[in-house]
């Protein structure tokens, strides 16, 4: 919220007009974040407010005038050569930069000879100023403008002011609005508000009655609570007068005509949106409003025809849609230059609908901003009358408000109170609050107070703009705020013995074993996408094809709650390779959550689980990088396996997983449980994430694997002191029998004097037999307590060479 501190000083009533500093120190001391403070009239300096005394042309040209001005009532006149063409007679007052101004962009004046005649300085356009575009002549004061000659040109301009940038809390709409940053003010500097007319003058009132020229209809009390709805008759759409228009520009608002302007002005200054409409436009002076109809079409005020939903607010006459409610006006019912008669609109519209109307459409607007922040409906028939009586004095001399207003407001919003408790005061702040102070910090904000006769509870009453402050502890803060949170004693917090919370050592072990085997890890959101998860091709009968779907995500990214880690790995693949880092490997640990049944009521479940995503090449320092392939991903499940339970992993190739290459995908079982996939992403798959390589994936449930038994101790052991012996191994066997047959096998002998056992080759050639092919095997024998001899060494390894040849079965080559 942009806020100008001059406007602030208008709605209160200080003993002691502050600086805008101090101002901004003080609505800060508060809670509110003031992110800067900009001295308006800093641009330029040495412009002063002149009269025009004469004016005649230039000897040597006739595009230029010699123009004498003053700057003091009966002071000497000095001469100016001025190109402008709208030089005004003499009488009128203009703005001269004297010699030694300083302009924007770091211009000075002197005397400089134009055409043959010295010019002391120059008199100054809008842009000259940096405060406008007007570059067609110079600032022309208007008639009777009370600005004293010789004053600075900002007093004129109404730039000697202050903006403060203010970061409004987002449950805080009330000050978005000049009013309510001015409550504040006037509350933190023991102040008075003073707000606007709440009666419109007699001078501005006409003979007509709105209630013969306006109908309003609510089709939708609960999109729209209160509707205010007012008609000025006779206006004349013209330029604001400057003082507006720059109050306008202070706030980051462009000008457009007077009544538009007042809209704005007013919005800004209470923080109720408003809108004017072109009364001749609105079918009957019927305003109805109402949820949008199936394939109805509104064309707004930036030109786009916009198809409309059935979850959207509109404002329609009894033909067609004329403005999106609280978002954006329609072109047809636009003020234009011979509009005459306004229907002014001042309303209250449910948040939730206008968020989701503004959010859809990417109409983000300063009016949409504050109503879906929730605007106070007590303000509507304020801000009605404020806006017509502004539009009655600017619109012209023959501008006059219909009598009365339309104020249709069916369900008036009842007075929330709140007991507080004095004791809970004391015990929430550590303050030694007694009744009188409590009471007056409540009262400084606008807050009704109803002491108990005892005096141990009060009946708070907060002001209807305060909508935030629904509970005891939400009025203790307001206390706080106002009595001064540096008030607020240093304590040290009680300390409670809790029973220690005991997690499982598996996550963390799981990240310690893939980070320490190179990969980097991510963490990403516990929600994804639609299209994220459609990427992986889960068949329907998948529970992890039905996820949870959020009701407001924060975006379509975030619209549902992963099922699988590997969404957003996958995204984060893409990504990386988007920006030229074509190898990848990360994983990342962390909960999913699946759904149980139809019953969104129940808690879902949420396994922990472990994923890798391999893409481009491994990291290499000398030589040329390999790439990742499916051993890398095997590798690592076995790793992982090995290290948290102790037990060899398995692996069955399979065929039916969608999210894999059907010829390169195994199931990852441990002693017969299925606890994972391992494999290459399927093309499609791939194709689908936005990925254009090759890329390796596995998932392990390490809910399952530690349902396997507890987590393997790792302890020291000291290096071999005796050597070992190795055996190689050549076999022929059917080439459909896999390596971890081998594996298997060995293990279940449980050979003592087995150190460690390899494939070391898997040969195929047209020479083998048909349909075989050879193993070439190493395995490594040692004792911990002896040199074994070569008898020893042979023996155990016959032993197991015998079990595998009848086992697979295989011939020894």
């Amino acid at each position: 919220m942009k806020a100008s501190w001059n406007w602030l000083l208008e709605l209160c009533d200080l003993d002691k007009v502050p600086t805008a500093a101090e101002g901004a120190d003080a609505l800060t001391r508060l809670g509110l974040e003031i992110e800067a403070l900009v001295d308006l009239g800093a641009a330029f300096a040495g412009v002063v407010v002149a009269e025009v005394v004469d004016k005649r042309p230039h000897p040597q040209s006739t595009k230029l005038n010699l123009v004498d001005v003053i700057t003091e009532r009966g002071g000497a006149a000095t001469q100016v050569v001025c190109g402008a063409p709208n030089v005004p007679a003499p009488g009128r007052r203009v703005l001269w930069a004297q010699p030694g101004a300083r302009l924007p962009g770091g211009i000075t004046l002197g005397v400089k000879p134009v055409k043959g005649v010295d010019s002391p300085g120059m008199l100054c356009s809008e842009t000259e100023l940096g405060i406008g575009d007007d570059d067609d002549g110079i600032i022309v004061l208007a008639e009777g403008d009370p600005t004293p000659l010789g004053a600075p040109a900002q007093q004129a301009l109404g730039v000697d002011d202050f903006l403060l940038d203010v970061g409004a809390p987002a449950n805080r709409a009330d000050v978005l609005g000049h009013l309510g940053l001015a409550r504040e003010l006037a509350a933190a500097l023991a102040g008075r508000l003073v707000p606007p007319p709440a009666l419109l003058d007699d001078d501005v009132v006409g003979e007509a009655d709105a209630a013969g020229l306006v109908r309003v209809e609510l089709a939708d009390p609960d999109g729209c609570p209160r509707y205010v709805a007012r008609v000025i008759d006779g206006v004349v759409v013209a330029p604001s007068p400057r003082k507006l228009a720059q109050r306008l520009r202070t706030v980051g608002v462009r000008p457009i005509n007077n009544l538009v302007d007042v809209t704005n002005l007013v919005m800004f200054e209470l923080g109720q949106p408003l809108h004017a409409f072109d009364h001749g436009a609105v079918a009957g002076g019927h305003v109805v409003v109402r949820r949008a109809r199936a394939g109805e079409r509104l064309v707004t005020l930036d030109g786009q025809d916009r198809e409309l939903l059935a979850t959207d607010l509109i404002i329609a006459d009894p033909e067609r849609a004329i403005a999106l409610a609280g978002v954006m006006g329609g072109q047809h019912s636009e003020v234009g230059p011979s509009t005459r008669r306004i229907l002014l609109e001042s309303a209250s519209f449910d948040p939730r609908s206008i968020r989701r109307t503004a959010r859809r459409l990417g109409l983000l607007s300063e009016a949409s901003a504050r109503f879906e922040r929730g605007v106070d409906r007590e303000l509507a028939a304020l801000a009605s009358v404020r806006a017509a009586s502004l539009i009655a004095r600017l619109g012209g001399p023959a501008a006059r408000v219909a009598r009365g207003a339309v104020d249709a407001y069916p369900r008036p919003a009842a007075r929330v109170t709140v007991p507080v408790r004095m004791a809970r005061i004391r015990s929430l702040t550590g303050i030694d609050l007694d009744l009188a102070q409590a009471s007056a910090a409540l009262t400084r904000l606008g807050f009704g107070v109803d002491p108990s006769a005892d005096g141990a509870v009060l009946a708070v009453s907060p002001p209807s703009a305060r909508g935030d402050v629904t509970r005891e502890v939400d009025v203790i803060e307001e206390i706080v705020r106002i009595h001064g949170y540096d008030q607020v004693p240093a304590t040290l917090p009680a300390l409670r013995a809790t029973p220690p919370r005991l997690t499982s050592p598996v996550p963390d072990r799981a990240r310690l074993v893939l980070a320490g085997a190179g990969l980097a890890e991510a963490i990403t959101f516990g929600f994804t996408s639609h299209e994220r998860l459609a990427a992986l091709r889960l068949p329907a009968g998948d529970r992890r094809s039905r996820p949870i779907t959020l009701c407001n995500p924060m975006s379509g990214e975030q619209a549902i709650m992963r099922t699988s880690l590997l969404a957003n790995l996958l995204a984060a693949v893409a990504r990386n390779r988007s920006h030229g880092r074509a190898d990848v490997a990360l994983f990342e640990v962390g909960p999913v959550f699946l759904r149980r049944g139809d019953d969104l009521r129940a808690l879902a479940d949420e396994p922990v689980h472990a994923a890798v995503v391999l893409t481009g090449h491994r990291r290499r320092h000398l030589g040329p990088a390999a790439p990742w392939d499916y051993f890398d991903a095997k590798g690592l499940v076995e790793h992982l396996v090995a290290d948290l339970t102790g037990r060899a992993a398995s692996f069955a190739a399979r065929a039916d997983l969608p999210s894999l290459h059907p010829g390169v995908a195994a199931v990852v079982s441990v002693d017969g449980r299925e606890v994972g996939v391992v494999g290459e992403l399927h093309p499609d798959c791939r194709a689908a994430a936005g990925i254009d390589a090759p890329v390796f994936v596995a998932e392990l449930d390490l809910v399952a694997l530690t349902g396997l038994g507890p987590l393997v101790l790792r302890s020291m052991t000291p290096i071999a002191r005796f050597p070992s012996s190795s055996r190689d191994l050549s076999l022929l066997v059917d080439a459909a029998v896999p390596a971890a047959r081998v594996d298997d096998l060995v293990r279940a002998a449980a050979e003592p004097l087995l150190e460690g056992f390899a494939i070391v080759e898997d040969y195929r050639d047209s020479k083998l037999p048909a349909g075989t092919k050879s193993w070439l095997w190493t395995f490594r024998y040692r004792a911990a307590d002896r040199t074994l001899t070569d008898v020893e060494v042979d023996g155990a390894h016959e032993a197991l060479v015998a079990r595998l040849a009848q086992e697979i079965p295989a011939t020894r080559r």
